[in-house]
């Protein structure tokens, strides 16, 4: 389990309950953690704790000529996905008439949205435009393929996880919190228009 777990955090995964469930009991243990953390550390990496979500990840130790390069490719590659997720987390909040965004362990029945979805032209259109772009476009027409497509396309990139494969109940995972995280830097030191998410400060860069 010690190499399958440094294995998923040295390729960026996001480890917490319900997306990764035995290398979250793996690092749970304290003996486990330490393990995991001194051998990342002798590659200049930590092992992160992200508490509002009760997951782990991994992060650079420091930013230097070795690896700057390679952080910035990292954070151009996943600030081009932030507004088309930020879309769909608004469109989720508004057709769901949902108080608090997507968390670890939240549960969308993605059967329960169709009708919200066909009987609100406002949402079929937004649905629409958010279909058009990345990493969400797609040829399909028809509300219900658009947004089968939707939620398949997250839980291949790790956002949503279903506990059985033909279920239409999914699971949110802690990508989801981190990418909250990333929004609050992004808005405090770009001022870019994103909407405020209630987040604790991170300073940590991701890798």
């Amino acid at each position: 389990m010690f190499k399958q777990t440094v294995q998923k955090l040295l390729t960026g995964a996001v480890i917490c309950e319900t997306a990764f469930f035995d290398e979250f009991e793996y690092l749970k243990s304290r003996q486990n953690n330490e393990k995991v953390s001194d051998f990342l550390s002798n590659l200049d990496r930590n092992l992160s704790y992200l508490e509002s979500a009760d997951a782990y990840y991994c992060t650079f130790t420091q930013v230097d000529e070795g690896n700057r390069n390679e952080l910035m490719t990292l954070f151009s590659e996943m600030r081009s996905i932030f507004r088309p997720l930020v879309e769909f987390l608004d469109l989720l909040l508004t057709a769901t008439h949902a108080d608090l965004p997507l968390r670890a362990k939240s549960v969308v029945n993605l059967n329960s949205l169709f009708d919200s979805f066909e009987h609100d032209q406002t949402l079929s259109d937004h649905l629409g435009r958010l279909t058009s772009i990345k990493p969400f476009k797609t040829n399909k027409e028809e509300t219900r393929e658009q947004l089968v497509f939707i939620f398949q396309k997250l839980e291949e990139m790790g956002y949503l996880v279903r506990k059985n494969k033909g279920s239409s109940r999914y699971y949110a995972t802690a990508k989801f919190d981190l990418i909250y995280v990333l929004i609050e830097f992004l808005n405090d030191s770009e001022r870019i228009e994103l909407p405020e998410e209630n987040t604790k400060q991170q300073e940590e860069l991701l890798f």
